[in-house]
């Protein structure tokens, strides 16, 4: 017992330091160039789907109205005149033409991409905690089936998009939980996106590599960091030249106008400072009295998209145009009404506007025929709703 009491005394004294402690996290380098490479795919795979869907709509309506045409000359009297190329093709074959003509620049550099991150994905295994390193997996897995989808022609427009909006969901959900464990910074972004464009704007213009050959250098970890640092660097310069450069014209504009500082580009503007410096209290009444006027505006907003949801669970077409005709106007006037959005806390006010005004670009994709986009921006709005939801959680309110 004696010599029980006295470890404890001498550890109490150490500050615990014989006790083991945490390792610090890994500098991940590989990691952050993987996600942005993996995300920038994922956007030009949609964006061929999106153009392939505009395309076989066009088709689509070309057959129609050749139909129609043909139908109003023979009630007339007239002859069934043969159709033109453009209105007898097929949306399919047009899709096909589109993905193996004009969208092939723009495949060729998500080849390039798959190639590029072949070879990271391993090393995003080894540099990476393994929660983060399964999620990077799980993305790249969800990217490459929107890919496959967008670059595979199916029979029909719908059958097309609805396989594409799927697998877009997948990949939101799989960046979501990517989002809960590691977010790439955008000094990183800008990193990763510098390195790699001009391998995907090679590959674009047709000066591709042999087959298996990745064309990457294989850096060290000292290199990567090293290479980092200079582009960090380089950043901050070009930062530091504009700060100056900002800082200059306002002093020249002063002295020409004999005017004050101008506040709003020094620190805080004055009304974000007054928000900022409230009372506990007055804080607390200042949001109720926002919540107040919020909850009478957000109802007609709440009862759209329940509608919305009901009828796109429900797989009806033609009952979908009008709901998003009722949501996107909905949306339109809580976005557009003046102080919707202005409450002492910015952080919670930045959200909300955001989150609805994805709904309401989610309702316009919709009235437009944009099923993917508009599956990708309710994706966006779900996710803020849940954000939203927790930093108004200290207020006891709910968005």
């Amino acid at each position: 017992m004696k010599r029980t009491a006295l470890l404890l005394a001498c550890l109490a004294a150490l500050g615990c330091d014989l006790v083991p402690k945490p390792k610090p996290a890994p500098m991940l380098t590989v990691t952050p160039e993987t996600i942005t490479l993996i995300q920038e795919t994922q956007e030009i795979c949609v964006k061929v789907a999106k153009t392939g869907v505009e395309r076989m709509r066009n088709a689509e309506d070309q057959q129609k109205r050749a139909r129609e045409e043909a139908v109003e000359a023979a009630n007339n009297g007239g002859t069934l005149a043969a159709p033109d190329d453009a209105s007898s093709t097929a949306p399919a074959d047009v899709l096909e033409r589109y993905l193996s003509g004009e969208a092939a620049p723009e495949l060729a550099a998500v080849e390039r991409a798959a190639g590029l991150l072949r070879d990271l994905l391993p090393k995003v295994k080894d540099e990476a905690p393994p929660e983060i390193a399964q999620a990077v997996q799980s993305l790249f897995a969800s990217e490459e089936q929107v890919c496959s989808r967008a670059r595979n022609p199916r029979p029909t427009r719908l059958n097309y998009q609805e396989s594409l909006d799927y697998a877009v969901h997948d990949y939101d959900n799989a960046e979501a939980k990517l989002q809960a464990v590691y977010t790439v910074t955008a000094t990183d972004a800008q990193y990763a996106a510098n390195k790699y464009n001009p391998l995907l704007d090679e590959a674009r213009g047709g000066a591709g590599h042999a087959p298996g050959a990745s064309g990457m250098k294989s850096l060290s970890p000292e290199e990567l960091r090293r290479q980092r640092k200079e582009w960090e660097a380089t950043q901050q310069y070009q930062q530091e030249q504009q700060s100056q450069h900002d800082a200059a014209v306002v002093r020249w504009r002063q002295r020409e106008e004999k005017n004050e500082p101008i506040v709003g580009k020094i620190g805080l503007a004055p009304a974000e400072e007054a928000k900022r410096s409230l009372s506990p209290e007055k804080r607390a009444q200042s949001m109720q009295s926002w919540y107040a006027g919020y909850s009478g505006k957000v109802g007609p907003v709440r009862t759209a998209l329940a509608n919305y949801m009901s009828v796109r669970k429900g797989g009806s077409l033609e009952k979908l145009a009008p709901v998003c005709q009722d949501l996107l106007a909905a949306t339109s006037a809580l976005v557009s009404e003046p102080g919707m959005f202005d409450l002492p806390d910015a952080g919670a006010a930045k959200l909300l506007k955001k989150t609805y005004t994805d709904l309401q670009e989610c309702a316009r994709a919709c009235t437009a025929g944009l099923d993917a986009e508009a599956a990708y921006r309710l994706a966006l709005y779900q996710g803020g709703i849940s954000q939203a939801t927790t930093a108004l959680q200290p207020y006891g309110m709910t968005p």
